[in-house]
């Protein structure tokens, strides 16, 4: 419905005392209350659901609930009223929609009022549908859907529908309460001022007014999230800085706000980053309260220099002066930002070194040279250039170094050939016939002096004979007793193997003498007698460790020595019976050359399990009960002979083959 307000004061005075009058006639015909749920629907509260009274009904009209008649005895029209009662239970807004179901209904001359029951004089609101005009006594305003909201206070009234056509049309008629909006009028903050520390938080506590405002919900904002936040009054401080912090109505027209210093009782912690001569230091203060960060650069080493690099041999010692700089051309502090070490003996001529170790905001090692440097020998002579010796003798030759203060008058010696002749301090030793130069230099090698030694010799030979070992050659020589010369040399070649015809022997009562075969390098076959000796020790036939001694002579020389060993006889197990957690085992007596027997017990055939059992028993005995071993266990067994002998005073036992075994399973 539209509503459209011009006019409304003059139609008023027109119609709206015949309409009263109408009006108060019908109220009085009213005899009951009829609901019609298909035409009228009578909407429940929005908010405080709550019903409407509507519907008192009007007798004596075309159909139940109207009321038809003229509007005035002048008028032609007969126009048919439908009246309802309703009750507004308190202040509020009384919002009103009405449609047809023909969509023309409407457009015929359709009037609606509200009246009071009380007085049906006083007309609380007209609406004349047929030209859009309103003639309003109260605040009225257009709705969604075209729906009317009307300002009621609390009470009895009557609404009318008045038509002049289409009677018979049904519509859908809602009149439904709503509470009055109330809007915010003011808010305010305490505190209005905050002063904090990052980190901490504060609550700001709103108050709206009016108390009965609709809608009292706070939208919070910062408008410097990164200095302060807030959610639901609650306030945190981020960082140092300042925020404002506004509070709005639900509709943004109302605000109140309060200022946010964030500020920090800064504490400092300290962390160093050295600077060195690769790179830039610096020093970060942070607090450790806000994170708040201050950086102090420390430009790198750029520059260490001595004061002097190089110094004339005096005998004193020197330290040159250090002077340190940065990359910003600013001097270190010695002492303060590093400390100075110098190498021993820096009066000595050489290469010495300045040591400076960097602290405090700088870090790492360094070193700088300098030197002091020698009183240079101009020359050098010898006092003889060219000598003959016989091999084995000798002769000093004198050096001369020239100027007489010359720092180092160190002569080094030198022989061109020192298998002819060797040089120690200027004496010159001949060594074997043949030339050699002999060469004088200054230390630092810039000044040279020469002599050229001739060495000759008589000879006078002799014939020598070098052994053959089992580790090296041997040789035949002629060869001069004076230099060594040789005329002739015939090689003897080393021993290279010395075997045993046999090596192992079963006792059997005998002598046994095994042979020797030697040989050498090349292959040859030493002979007995001539090249070498053969004993043997003991007698050779009881069961035992025995000697074979290889004396070598003539072209060789050394001893060897080789053993064989005579082992005792065999046996074989007899018998291998089950008993109770056991066995019992027998054997063929075997007591010639032998001490005892050995069992052998294990649960792998092949012994290797390291559960593998040995039992001793005397020479004389020929059988044996074990026990402890485990029920229903099946175990192997085997035997052999043992001879107790002495080897190099130590005690030992020289052991037969073992016998094939025998299982058996214990009971």
């Amino acid at each position: 419905m539209n509503i459209n307000k011009e006019g409304s004061m003059k139609i008023k005075r027109k119609i709206g005392k015949r309409l009263a009058s109408i009006i108060l006639t019908l109220a009085l015909l009213v005899s009951g209350i009829t609901f019609f749920p298909s035409e009228v629907y009578a909407a429940g509260w929005l908010e405080y659901v709550q019903e409407l009274t509507l519907g008192e009904a009007v007798t004596n009209s075309v159909k139940d609930g109207d009321y038809k008649g003229k509007f005035n005895a002048s008028s032609s029209v007969n126009y048919f009223w439908n009246v309802y009662r309703f009750t507004m239970e308190k202040n509020g807004q009384l919002n009103i929609y009405c449609e047809s179901a023909a969509k023309n209904y409407f457009f015929a001359a359709t009037y609606f009022t509200i009246y009071s029951a009380l007085n049906p004089d006083n007309h609380i609101w007209n609406f004349n549908h047929n030209n859009g005009n309103e003639y309003s006594y109260s605040a009225a305003r257009n709705m969604y859907y075209d729906s009317i909201e009307i300002a009621l206070n609390k009470g009895e009234y009557y609404f009318a529908v008045r038509t002049s056509s289409v009677v018979n049309t049904p519509y859908y008629l809602t009149l439904s309460y709503k509470e009055p909006f109330v809007n915010v009028s003011s808010i305010s903050l305490d505190p209005t001022s905050l002063s904090m520390e990052p980190g901490s938080q504060r609550t700001i506590i709103p108050t709206v007014l009016p108390n009965n405002a609709t809608d009292k919900t706070i939208n919070w904002q910062s408008n410097n999230p990164s200095v302060a936040t807030v959610e639901n009054g609650m306030v945190t401080a981020v960082s140092a800085g300042s925020a404002t912090i506004t509070a709005s109505s639900a509709d943004g027209e109302i605000t109140a706000s309060c200022t946010v210093v964030v500020k920090c009782e800064h504490n400092y912690q300290t962390s160093l980053t050295p600077a060195s001569i690769e790179k830039d230091g610096v020093i970060i203060k942070t607090c450790s309260k806000c994170g708040a960060e201050t950086e102090t650069p420390i430009s790198r080493i750029e520059d260490i220099r001595l004061s002097q690099t190089s110094y004339i041999y005096d005998g004193k010692e020197h330290r040159p002066e250090v002077t340190v700089t940065d990359a910003g051309d600013d001097a270190l502090e010695a002492g303060k930002d590093y400390t100075i070490s110098y190498s021993e003996n820096t009066a000595n001529i050489g290469t010495h070194t300045v040591t400076v170790n960097f602290i405090g905001n700088y870090e790492g090692t360094e070193t700088r040279n300098f030197t002091v440097l020698p009183v240079h020998v101009d020359s050098i002579s010898l006092d003889s250039s060219r000598l003959t010796l016989n091999i084995g003798s000798q002769q000093k030759i004198t050096a001369t170094v020239l100027p007489d203060n010359a720092t180092d008058k160190t002569i080094r010696w030198r022989s061109s050939n020192p298998s002819v002749a060797t040089v120690n301090n200027g004496i010159v030793t001949a060594v074997a016939v043949g030339n050699a130069v002999i060469t004088a230099t200054t230390v630092d090698g810039e000044e040279t002096a020469e002599c050229t030694v001739n060495v000759t010799c008589p000879h006078s030979y002799h014939t020598a004979l070098i052994p053959a070992s089992k580790s090296n050659n041997g040789s035949l020589k002629e060869e001069c007793t004076k230099c060594g010369r040789i005329r002739q040399d015939i090689t003897i070649y080393a021993i290279d193997s010395i075997r045993l015809s046999k090596v192992s022997y079963i006792y059997n009562g005998k002598i046994c003498n095994p042979t020797v075969t030697v040989t050498d390098s090349s292959g040859k076959t030493l002979e007995s007698s001539k090249d070498y000796m053969v004993t043997y020790n003991g007698n050779r036939k009881d069961v035992g460790i025995y000697s074979v001694t290889i004396t070598f002579t003539g072209n060789y020389k050394g001893t060897a020595t080789k053993q064989f060993t005579i082992y005792p006889k065999s046996t074989k197990l007899t018998s291998v019976k089950s008993k109770r957690k056991g066995f019992w085992a027998s054997w063929k007596k075997q007591s010639t050359q032998i001490s005892g027997y050995e069992l052998a017990y294990s649960t792998d055939s092949s012994f290797r399990n390291r559960k593998a059992k040995l039992v001793s028993t005397s020479k004389n005995k020929t059988q044996k009960t074990v026990g402890g071993l485990k029920k229903r266990k099946r175990y192997y067994v085997r035997i052999r002979t043992y001879k107790n002998i002495s080897l190099n005073g130590a005690a030992t036992k020289l052991y037969s083959s073992w016998s094939k075994s025998k299982k058996v399973t214990a009971k």
